[in-house]
């Protein structure tokens, strides 16, 4: 019997949309949730000081990160709220990238009546301004994402290569060394924002225009917290909460010994 996230026997079947949207939303439901679990291990790794584990599972978060942006991409274009031959178009993308980017522009027309060759330029000032910002959010930040998957997706966890695989890619070496659990959820954080955003696009009649203000302020928020760059204090909080932790069950263990709560029991 098919476990009830298994869509079923239906390999090369071409599956109805509606049935495409529900199996990419189990998939994205699963990514979400080995995200949180590699995480909070990531962090238990962090308070040991266990600096190998540390860097072994920060970057599988980032691969499970830019796992689910393609994953949520594919959950919004097969959506009902999202036209068949929009999908079409943005399908036809050679890249992540620009399929997200190709996303944009076409909720962008349908929602403001507009011709897609002339988004942006044909759009009012106002929603022009909002088309500026979230492409910016997918250039500044899902474009390098995308970058460091396809690096550890092709098992570079070390050392990247180009893309001929014949000589070393320092700056993309450096970023994936660089990598930080904090740094991740931040951006996981910012990316959720952009997709409700995104949501509200396409989906509400009012929202958006209402509340984007509202997302946009949570995502920059998050933006100016990744610049920061304070990840070194925030481990360093991680292990001193561990170490009072440790403290505080001890003395609470030999309250209990001395209260008579807890024996100690030795074999002669």
């Amino acid at each position: 019997m098919a476990h009830s996230a298994d869509p079923g026997n239906l390999d090369g079947v071409t599956l109805e949309r509606w049935k495409r949207n529900r199996a990419h939303t189990k998939n994205l439901e699963a990514l979400e949730t080995s995200f949180n679990v590699v995480s909070r291990s990531c962090k238990d790794s962090i308070r040991r000081g266990a600096e190998h584990e540390v860097a072994a599972l920060t970057r599988t978060c980032a691969l499970l990160l830019g796992a689910t942006l393609e994953d949520r991409l594919m959950v919004i274009v097969s959506s009902p709220y999202f036209s068949e031959e929009a999908e079409r178009r943005v399908m036809r993308e050679s890249s992540i990238l620009d399929r997200w980017k190709q996303v944009l522009i076409e909720a962008f027309a349908a929602r403001y009546g507009t011709e897609r060759a002339k988004v942006p330029g044909g759009l009012p000032y106002t929603a022009a301004a909002y088309f500026h910002g979230m492409n910016s959010v997918l250039d500044d930040w899902v474009k390098p994402l995308v970058t460091v998957r396809n690096s550890l997706a092709h098992g570079q966890w070390i050392v990247a290569f180009n893309e001929e695989r014949s000589a070393a890619n320092h700056d993309r070496t450096k970023i994936i060394k660089a990598m930080t659990l904090w740094h991740i959820q931040l951006q996981k954080n910012l990316l959720d924002h952009l997709a409700r955003l995104i949501f509200d696009l396409m989906a509400t009649r009012y929202a958006f225009e209402r509340d984007f203000d509202k997302h946009w302020a949570n995502l920059r928020a998050a933006q100016v917290r990744i610049e920061m760059g304070r990840s070194k204090e925030w481990e360093a909080l991680l292990r001193r909460r561990q170490e009072r932790g440790k403290k505080h069950r001890a003395r609470n263990f030999q309250k209990a010994i001395k209260s008579g709560q807890v024996s100690l029991i030795y074999d002669v």
